[in-house]
């Protein structure tokens, strides 16, 4: 009986770690995402694509909060470690999001 008991737990971990593991490397759409994709000017049809993944369109009023946070906490180096849009952020970028991002900072 302890026997069984132990592969269920172990069998069970496992599990557990393969579903965090899985939900580290998917992608979360968010309006602060969309925001900063559409602040720091990606393309209008990659910000379609997003949109359409989100569930809308954030207005622009709502982007131009966000130009204020990301203008005061983001320093002029940052290289978004761990995938972050600026220090403090909860947001996780996707690695294509932030080599659209730093590709369109070598494009200034």
């Amino acid at each position: 009986m302890k026997k069984n008991m132990f592969i269920f737990i172990v069998v069970g971990l496992l599990f557990s770690n393969t579903v965090l593991a899985e939900d580290l490397d998917a992608v979360i759409y968010s309006t602060e995402g969309y925001c900063i994709l559409a602040n720091d000017g990606v393309s209008d049809d990659y910000l379609k694509a997003y949109s359409k993944k989100l569930g809308a369109t954030p207005s622009a009023r709502v982007c131009d909060s966000f130009k204020d946070i990301i203008a005061e906490s983001r320093p002029k180096d940052w290289d978004y470690p761990a995938g972050r849009a600026y220090p403090g952020s909860v947001i996780t970028l996707s690695p294509s999001q932030v080599a659209l991002l730093k590709s369109l900072k070598k494009a200034d």
